[in-house]
């Protein structure tokens, strides 16, 4: 998993599509056949990011119609900047992707641990 085009993930999709199309699985085929995977989930990613980003500022909107007129400046001034940091999130960001060159598999294990100790850190101290 250290092409930056694809990941492990789109070579497996690619080498079990091939195998029920009854297609030869030769090293050249799968790469091409992950490219087209890599590509079609990397689409989809922006897509679906676009949609949350957009369902997000919507609720904002929403809320802030009944929330303006009854607050202070201040309050009003921390929900624009808070509207504004959901507009300029990243796909990545949007989605809890990964950036950059694709993690191993080493990597992706480690980063799980970290996660699930935080979010254990978290639940004791507001638990307590």
């Amino acid at each position: 998993m250290t092409d930056t085009r694809y990941w492990e993930i789109d070579r497996l999709a690619a080498t079990s599509l091939l195998g029920r199309l009854g297609i030869e699985t030769n090293p050249t085929t799968v790469e091409q056949a992950a490219a087209a995977f890599a590509e079609h989930r990397m689409e989809v990613q922006q897509w679906t990011a676009n949609r949350v980003q957009s369902r997000i500022i919507g609720a904002l909107e929403a809320q802030s119609m009944q929330d303006f007129g009854q607050k202070d400046s201040t309050w009003a001034d921390g929900f624009i900047a808070a509207e504004q940091l959901v507009a300029r999130l990243s796909t990545n960001e949007l989605l809890d992707q990964p950036n950059g060159t694709a993690q191993s598999k080493g990597q992706v294990l480690r980063s799980l641990v970290r996660g699930a100790r935080q979010r254990s850190t978290f639940v004791e101290r507001h638990s307590e």
